[in-house]
């Protein structure tokens, strides 16, 4: 025995480091913005992304603004949630997430942090809750008891068959009914927490919606219901309990993490064997300590009942032993997770556990000594640790898979390096257009379609686009792009219209063509403005719908302060180094301390270099001031965003435009150079 201990040992880091089908879980893959970001502005939709189908009624996100306002999100697709912002606070954004898989029923949780005009503290950067917490902890106690009492059953069944063997052991009266009632009342308990576990607030209707959308949901709630029908069989007859038992671990093997290997019928089938030869070797051990025949096991009565079980525990060890050690490799996917993630340690406690009950049985074997109870000790340890490894949100391979996954944004439509592009929206809908070479004669036109919902609703969009009345044809090139071609001399207004009550119109009048460079106007704004000590300005943001206005000043090298106001009130926040004052409608002053500050001057624009395709398309009177207008686009990860500036004589900026998904802000800056003072609130100690 101690040489087969060993094998398995052997074949158990051998096999853990082979190839094994891929698992699948809904691990957080990426967002937009990343997690740990410094954006210029807010961005008008928080993207989450996740490795695999979420249950979209249960799964959830919240994002908390600096100013306090708090915006909640949800699922937009099958592997992802979106949270729009109505708000372009400056300072850290909190972000939030829940997580409900719909391919095994577990729930995840994550947060990270991003900042606007700030950046976050290292190590902000956001965090995966892939270990169990306490409420976890609570359901892994009662999936271990439902666990030990189905092996109990299991075990009883077993022994009751092998004592009516020839000659009949009469002595062996082993009722399976207790045990049943333990697994279904703890079954039911495990299947409520879990729902618990998922829902956003304790409900009744939280708890149906859980255990009624999806395969994950619908197994948990029939496995209650099966373990009952076991208790109503076994009334009836001992031997009729037996199928229902059967199916219980089927049913426990499809509502945990074997669900979740690719192909899964392969991950589910291991797990069921799994289980099963467990139940009758370590469920037969259990069963075996309840007897108390006289002269005892080894050389009373009991003897030839354990002669009968031996051959049988060695065969369902063996079963036991192999599939434990595939589920092991499905679900770490590597030997180096065995010594470092509490995944694995929590697995080798239960190999230790399993290890010294193998010892034991060895003196069982060889009719040395036998210790029934020590043997149950071990038993209960080993499903216990097991039960602790199902209470996993995220086991070590589902988070490596989830990490290597990534989000590509797509190019479509995006313009070439030579276009003249402008950017726009129709309704909610950012609408980018380029015009390819930009000169007189035959151009390309090109669109760029992304409403809130992203790439997957843009591919449904349909467009139509004239220029000075006359339609143009649009083919589809993309799920965010449109292409046509054209005859342009310059000065046309080109319309794009988007038909529907969620569509709109973007309207674009072409400057003369072809339009000079405007990078030289651009890089001498970009010195004037970084120059400047103080400024104000005012902004109207909008994501389709009502505007919100807010007024900023900022005073160099750090200070800055903002009121916005709404239906609901007024918010005041003010900066001052690196300690923020906020006043929330309703509310007195709050204080925040060491935090990231802000940095004067700085500008929406900044964040988005390098800027692509930059053009002087005309003039333009701001104010009775005098200005040219630029034009470029600007990327930041998955972000794409067209800016219009009107730049004065002296290279200020006088009004800038900002078109992004979700996220359309005008600009008006004023009071250059002028004294402004900003201090922490009176009578508000910082």
């Amino acid at each position: 025995m101690r040489t087969q201990l060993r094998a398995l040992v052997v074949a158990t880091s051998i096999v853990v480091g082979l190839p094994i089908p891929a698992s699948a879980h809904a691990g957080f893959v990426s967002s937009d913005p990343e997690a740990g970001a410094e954006l210029g502005s807010a961005p008008g939709l928080v993207v989450l992304r996740f490795s695999e189908p979420i249950n979209e009624q249960l799964s959830r996100a919240r994002v908390l603004a600096p100013d306090a306002t708090s915006f909640e999100g949800s699922a937009s697709a099958s592997q992802r949630i979106d949270v729009p912002l109505t708000t372009n606070a400056l300072g850290i954004y909190d972000v939030e997430w829940t997580t409900v898989s719909r391919v095994d029923g577990h729930t995840l949780h994550g947060s990270f942090q991003f900042g606007v005009g700030v950046r976050p503290r290292s190590g902000t950067e956001g965090t995966v809750e892939d270990e169990p917490g306490l409420s976890e902890l609570a359901v892994g106690v009662g999936r271990a008891i439902e666990d030990v009492a189905l092996f109990v059953a299991t075990g009883a069944l077993l022994l009751n068959v092998l004592s009516r063997r020839r000659p009949m052991l009469e002595w062996v009266r082993l009722q399976p009914l207790p045990a049943l009632v333990v697994a279904a009342v703890a079954g039911l308990a495990v299947v409520i927490g879990e729902a618990l576990l998922a829902a956003p607030a304790p409900s009744w209707s939280a708890i149906a919606t859980y255990l009624t959308s999806g395969p994950a949901g619908i197994v948990r709630l029939l496995r209650p219901v099966v373990e009952a029908a076991s208790i109503a069989a076994s009334l009836v007859s001992v031997g009729l309990a037996v199928p229902f038992v059967a199916a219980s671990f089927l049913l426990l093997a499809a509502s945990g993490h074997a669900a979740a290997v690719e192909p899964a019928a392969l991950g589910m089938g291991i797990e069921t064997v799994h289980l099963w030869s467990a139940a009758c070797w370590a469920g037969g051990i259990l069963a075996l300590s309840r007897l108390r025949p006289q002269g005892g096991l080894l050389h009373g009565d009991g003897r030839p009942l354990l002669e009968r079980f031996t051959p049988v525990a060695l065969v369902t060890f063996g079963v036991t032993a192999v599939t434990g050690v595939l589920r092991a490799a499905q679900e770490l996917g590597g030997l180096g997770a065995l010594f470092t993630s509490l995944y694995g340690w929590t697995l080798l406690a239960k190999v230790l556990a399993i290890g010294l009950l193998v010892e034991l049985s060895f003196l069982a074997w060889r009719r040395i000594a036998v210790w029934p109870r020590a043997e149950a000790s071990l038993v209960v340890i080993a499903v216990g640790a097991a039960a602790l490894l199902a209470s996993f949100p995220l086991p070590p391979s589902r988070a490596e898979i989830a990490g290597q996954k990534g989000a590509e944004p797509s190019l479509a439509g995006l313009p070439s390096a030579t276009a003249l592009t402008l950017g726009g929206h129709a309704g909610p809908i950012l609408v980018g257009l380029s015009v390819d070479p930009g000169k007189p004669g035959t151009n390309a036109i090109t669109l760029f379609l992304l409403p809130l919902q992203g790439e997957s609703a843009a591919a449904r969009i349909p467009a139509e686009i004239d220029i000075d009345g006359e339609q143009v044809a649009l083919t589809q090139c993309g799920a965010t792009c449109r292409d046509g071609a054209a005859d342009l001399a310059g000065g046309e207004r080109i319309a794009v219209r988007i038909p529907g009550d969620k569509g709109g119109t973007a309207i674009f009048d072409l400057p003369d063509l072809p339009t000079p460079d405007g990078g030289d106007l651009l890089d001498r704004m970009m010195t004037r403005m970084h120059a400047l000590r103080s400024y104000r300005l005012e902004e109207t943001l909008s994501s389709g719908g009502p505007s919100v206005v807010t007024r900023y000043a900022f005073k160099a090298p750090d200070r800055a302060g903002s009121i916005t106001k709404t239906s609901e009130g007024t918010t005041h926040v003010i900066w001052v180094g690196t300690t923020q004052y906020l006043r929330t409608p309703g509310n007195g002053w709050s204080v925040s301390k060491g935090g990231p500050g802000q940095e004067v001057p700085s500008f929406i624009w900044d964040y988005f270099r390098p800027f692509h395709d930059v053009r002087e398309i005309g003039q333009a009177s701001v104010e009775r001031v005098r200005t040219s207008v630029v034009a470029f686009f600007g990327g930041s990860g998955t972000t794409s965003v067209w800016f219009k500036l009107s730049i004065d004589e002296d290279g200020l900026v006088r009004r800038a435009e900002m078109r992004a998904q979700g996220h359309f802000m005008d600009h008006r800056y004023f009071a250059f150079d002028r004294p402004v003072t900003i201090e922490p609130p009176r009578g508000v100690e910082g």
